[in-house]
């Protein structure tokens, strides 16, 4: 039989493909409309953690659509870090202050790390907001502020839209921005487009 007798990385849908945006380069095409696939509930995502021990997973990754949709997020995220060194793919956009100074209590308590990629195209509205919304960038940047707050050091990731020979201008201009919102070390990556 093919039985999995082994996993590094379990991925975690939780949210589906519902996002709060709708983002031209998304290729699950998520959206606030998009509700194909509904959100993992705590006791789901509970139940596969206890399986997964036997499997040898050495990390946990959280994606959507926008995870923190799901009402759970912050739960599932606790349970994870009982377990194992978790990361959430997220836009930034819906983070709340309760939500964070949970998750930091509850790092703090585990030996576990929790890593946040926050998904900004670019370091400007201008380069951001056509492929990810009006007034994404902005509200992108507060939640990077409130991460920082409490003090995670989030990795910005980003969809290269403009020429190779922009990087190091364009990524120098981020750092600074990411500066000006409280982190202290900025983390950039580019994936292609």
């Amino acid at each position: 039989t093919d039985e999995l007798r082994s996993l590094d990385e379990l991925w975690f849908q939780v949210s589906g493909t519902l996002c709060n945006l709708e983002c031209t380069h998304c290729f699950i095409s998520c959206s606030p409309h998009n509700d194909r696939f509904g959100y993992l509930s705590l006791e789901t995502v509970a139940k596969v953690l206890e399986e997964s021990k036997a499997w040898g997973v050495k990390e946990y990754y959280f994606t959507g659509g926008e995870p923190f949709l799901n009402r759970e997020m912050v739960s599932i995220l606790e349970r994870t870090l009982e377990v194992g060194p978790a990361t959430v793919l997220t836009n930034g956009t819906v983070l709340k202050p309760d939500w964070l100074k949970r998750l930091r209590q509850a790092e703090t308590r585990s030996r576990y790390s929790l890593e946040f990629r926050v998904s900004i195209d670019g370091p400007t509205p201008e380069l951001n907001d056509p492929i990810r919304g009006p007034r994404t960038f902005e509200r992108a940047m507060r939640g990077v502020a409130l991460l920082s707050e409490f003090e995670f050091l989030p990795i910005i990731t980003m969809t290269r839209t403009w020429d190779d020979a922009e990087d190091q201008p364009l990524l120098n201009q981020f750092r600074e921005i990411l500066k000006q919102h409280g982190c202290r070390r900025p983390r950039l990556k580019i994936l292609p487009r």
